[in-house]
C-alpha cells in the first residue's frame, strides 16, 4: 500500500520555477529496486487529483518506464532523460524508440496528460530509490526541451533534499547487514571459504548467506549478484 503525503510548503516556489518551465505535474516516489513491478513504497505530487492518483497506482503495473526499470534497462543513476508521447510511439531521449505494442499504455498515459516527461532517480540506498517524474501536457522543441531539463534537474534535487528526512529508510525485505558484507566481499572476488575466514563464521554459515542473498536479489551466481548489487545500490 503507497503511504501518499503531501509537499511541503517550502516547496511552493521550486514549484512555480517548474511551471516557469512548461510543466505541471511532479509525482515523487521512493521505489523498492526488486524486480517487480510494484507500486511505489512511498509518494507525493503536485499538479494532479485524487482521481489521477488512483488511476495512475492502477496502471503502474502496465507503465512501460516502470517495466523497463524494474528489468534493469533503464539504469538507475542521476541523469535526467525524456519521454515524448504522441500517442502511437514513445520516445526515450529523442533517439529511443519503442514498439507500437505498448500503444495501450501510451493511451493511458497521454490520458493523464503525459504529453512529454523528464524523469530522473536518486539512489536513496541499500535497494531503494527516489524517482522524480516532471510532466507537461506542451509538446517541446529541442532546445526549449534540453533547457527545461536541466533546470528541472537541478529543482528535483532541491526537492527531494526537502523531502529525504521525511521517508521510511527502512529496509524489510532486503538484505541483511551480514548479507550484505557477503555481497561486498564476493564483488572482490572472494571464494565462501575467503569470506568465512573474514568474517568469522563457518563455510556453511556464509553458503546460506549466499543462497539467501541470491532469493533476495532474484539471481542465480555471483556475477548477477554483483551486476543486481549495482543496480540497487548495496555496491558503489
Amino acid at each position: 500500500m503507497t503511504r501518499i503525503f503531501a509537499l511541503p510548503e517550502e516547496a511552493r516556489p521550486l514549484l512555480s520555477e517548474v511551471q516557469d518551465l512548461g510543466f505541471d505535474k511532479l509525482i515523487y516516489s521512493l521505489d523498492d529496486l526488486d524486480g517487480d513491478i510494484d507500486p511505489p513504497v512511498e509518494a507525493a505530487s503536485w499538479g494532479v487529483s485524487g482521481a489521477f492518483w488512483q488511476t495512475y497506482l492502477a496502471g503502474l503495473r502496465q507503465d512501460p518506464l516502470r517495466r523497463m526499470a524494474a528489468r534493469g534497462e533503464i539504469p538507475v543513476g542521476n541523469l535526467p532523460f525524456s519521454v515524448e508521447n504522441d500517442g502511437s510511439s514513445l520516445s526515450i531521449a529523442r533517439e529511443r524508440r519503442m514498439s507500437v505494442g505498448d500503444a495501450h499504455t501510451l493511451r493511458w498515459l497521454l490520458s493523464l496528460g503525459h504529453r512529454t516527461g523528464v524523469i530522473f532517480r536518486i539512489r536513496v540506498g541499500r535497494g531503494r530509490n527516489a524517482s522524480l517524474n516532471f510532466f507537461s501536457e506542451r509538446r517541446f522543441e529541442k532546445a526549449d526541451l534540453d533547457f527545461a531539463m536541466r533546470g528541472l534537474f537541478l529543482i528535483g534535487h532541491q526537492v527531494h533534499a526537502m523531502l529525504e528526512p521525511r521517508l521510511d529508510t527502512s529496509t524489510d525485505g532486503l538484505l541483511s547487514s551480514r548479507e550484505t558484507e557477503c555481497l561486498r566481499l564476493i564483488a572482490t572476488g572472494k571464494s565462501n571459504r575467503e569470506i568465512a575466514e573474514m568474517l568469522g563464521i563457518s563455510s556453511e554459515t556464509v553458503k546460506d548467506y549466499v543462497q539467501s542473498l541470491y532469493r533476495k536479489l532474484k539471481v542465480s551466481d555471483r556475477a548477477q549478484a554483483v551486476s543486481r548489487g549495482h543496480v540497487l545500490a548495496y555496491l558503489g
